[in-house]
């Protein structure tokens, strides 16, 4: 096995917010509702190999549909180093690309156990991916919305 290039010093969960419907027909909805993730890079002032990374997810009521099972706002922060070694052109598309996959990781996972003790099934996120984000349209850009 090979060591990743791209290292998570620290993370935590600065937002989890989680509203089970009170309509008991929520049952029947198809699906997880809207789902909306946002992200945010920021590189830290003095040092280029340090980047703070921020995943931001939102389930909400899709217009004109039933009220999903569970609504959900969590954000997740997290602290990234990139290896010095690293070829330097490659350093930035690699932690879009994947930084916030790992964070997207964990609250996939926070959301799996705090749903299983809800009044409705385990709500599983879909597996998504952040390879877009590698070489955004705006270089300048610092949230995306997927």
């Amino acid at each position: 096995m090979k060591s990743s290039p791209l290292e998570l010093e620290s993370y935590m969960f600065t937002r989890v917010h989680v509203d089970a419907c009170d309509d008991p027909a929520c049952q029947e909805v198809e699906g997880a509702g809207q789902i909306e993730v946002k992200t945010h890079y920021q590189q830290h002032n003095e040092d280029s190999s340090r980047w703070m990374v921020s995943v931001c997810l939102v389930v909400a009521q899709q217009d004109g549909e039933p009220c999903p099972p569970y609504s959900l706002d969590v954000e997740a922060v997290g602290f990234f180093h990139v290896a010095d070694e690293f070829p330097e052109e490659k350093k930035t598309p690699m932690l879009r690309a994947n930084a916030p996959a790992v964070l997207f990781g964990s609250i996939r996972e926070m959301v799996a156990n705090i749903t299983a003790r809800g009044p409705y099934p385990r709500l599983d996120l879909p597996t998504v991916t952040f390879v877009d984000a590698a070489h955004p349209k705006d270089e300048n850009a610092g949230e995306e919305k997927r």
